[in-house]
């Protein structure tokens, strides 16, 4: 017996997932921890910009 590396192969019942749906769950997951990151922080990573809360934000300038 070959083994196959072709998912599809191995069991009639896997279910896999499109490119949409695999990008539809990392997209809720990503902003599920943004979420989480600004209401800990104060912070808008989307943005780039602080809010207010807890933390003083400062800006500082490059080298």
């Amino acid at each position: 017996m070959e083994m196959s590396t072709d998912r599809r192969k191995l069991s009639p019942n896997v279910d896999i997932q499109t490119a949409a749906e695999i990008e539809e769950f990392f997209s809720a997951a990503e902003k599920e921890e943004q979420k989480k990151f600004m209401n800990k922080y104060n912070f808008d990573v989307v943005k780039d910009v602080p809010l207010g809360g807890r933390y003083e934000w400062v800006r500082i300038k490059p080298y």
